[in-house]
């Protein structure tokens, strides 16, 4: 897509750099691009300039920016009603619980604003459930991303960002993923309520966890009267190949947290109690004065409508392996050393820390990467990303991370 052939472009305002600078808290390290439009793969600056998008808000609009359908469905609930209170039913919520009940083939839906609030109500969860048995702590993994708030980031398993905010909630216990022993060595201590994961652990770099790993978890779980809990606010809806990844590994969860893509780009959590799990929480044990609002809910029936074409999922794996193609390239050049993925949430290890350096440089060329650190880039394109873009971000690396690793 050309300038020219979408919207007016944007006046460059230094205004907006500014206003940023001076009344935002500085909790993000921004990219040097202000972003005024976005359509399907590709965003506009306020330099009238396209980028095509392998960051998609991290996972959030998995089906491209402004999609018709998920566009159109809000326009016609934002007309009729905005915001309800949950002590009153709204049709969009209803149909919406019913339509992932059945993609995560059984359980009722907790609905919230964030990945991180899902999280916060299955810990919640786990908790009240095990309580009377004296059951209190999780095991949860090292490297693990599981929100901000203080019981999600005291499950995740990345010391750096707990440290300033110390002492975290307690009973929690981080294991190294893919370590079977440790895991049942963890299990053998007694007194676990729940079990607690990310299929693909996003953050760390799209580190996948291993079939096998988490299917002795599950064992584990059922032995010690403990709950499964698959974090897929990164992996749901549709970005590995299925709508939870979760499905590809044969798992029985007892609580699914979503968010992210779940609303095509509108702020929504969601939380699937399945199993052991559906009747723990009673009136006025959990709310969310937003949760599940008519908008939002409209616009992830539209998203539930996307993900249900046929074919999606083939034409997903397809376009995995042709990126995960062009990462192998990488590997074969010498400037690469191991590719992960899953669908189309791919991760690539570089030989030298050089991985923010490229993601600058991209911005140069019009392409927008993701760095989760000095030595991974993450990608996450929508789902019905196009073969010549696929293409065009494996031309862009093969010669800037070649060259960048040649010279050190």
């Amino acid at each position: 897509m050309s300038g020219a052939d979408g919207p007016a472009a944007a006046v460059e305002d230094s205004q907006v750099w500014d206003m940023d600078r001076g009344y935002v808290l500085p909790t993000y390290a921004r990219q040097p691009l202000e972003v005024v439009a976005g359509r399907g793969s590709e965003v506009q600056g306020a330099d009238g300039r396209w980028y095509l998008d392998f960051v998609m808000g991290i996972s959030v609009n998995n089906f491209g920016h402004c999609h018709p359908h998920v566009v159109k469905a809000v326009r016609d609930q934002v007309g009729r009603l905005v915001s309800c209170s949950n002590l009153y039913l709204t049709a969009p919520q209803a149909r919406l619980a019913a339509r992932l009940s059945v993609h995560a083939e059984g359980g009722k839906v907790f609905f919230c604003n964030s990945g991180a609030e899902a999280n916060e109500a299955a810990i919640k969860i786990a908790r009240k459930r095990a309580q009377s048995r004296g059951q209190e702590r999780i095991i949860a993994l090292q490297e693990a991303f599981h929100g901000r708030t203080m019981a999600t980031l005291s499950a995740t398993g990345q010391p750096g960002k707990q440290k300033p905010f110390a002492p975290l909630l307690p009973g929690f216990t981080h294991v190294p993923a893919n370590d079977v022993e440790v895991l049942r060595a963890a299990f053998a201590s007694g007194g676990v309520a729940a079990f607690m994961a990310e299929p693909v652990q996003g953050e760390a770099g799209a580190k996948i966890v291993a079939p096998e790993y988490l299917q002795e978890a599950e064992r584990l779980c059922r032995s010690a009267d403990a709950l499964l809990i698959l974090d897929e606010v990164q992996t749901g809806m549709g970005r590995c190949g299925s709508p939870f990844a979760y499905q590809r590994y044969g798992l029985d969860p007892d609580v699914v947290t979503l968010a992210k893509s779940l609303a095509g780009g509108l702020p929504m959590g969601a939380l699937i109690a399945r199993n052991e799990a559906e009747g723990v929480l009673e009136a006025g044990d959990h709310g969310s004065t937003f949760g599940g609002g008519p908008v939002v809910a409209a616009a992830a029936l539209a998203m539930l409508d996307l993900l249900e074409q046929p074919g999606l999922f083939e034409e997903v794996e397809e376009r995995g392996q042709r990126l995960e193609g062009w990462l192998l390239k990488l590997v074969e050049a010498g400037a690469a050393k191991e590719v992960r993925r899953l669908g189309l949430l791919a991760g690539v290890d570089v030989v030298q820390p050089v991985a923010k350096e490229v993601v600058a440089a991209g911005l140069t060329k019009g392409i927008l990467l993701n760095a989760t650190s000095d030595v991974t880039l993450r990608f996450l394109p929508p789902l019905t990303v196009a073969e010549s873009d696929i293409d065009r971000v494996g031309l862009f690396l093969q010669d800037e991370l070649v060259e960048r690793c040649g010279k050190r």
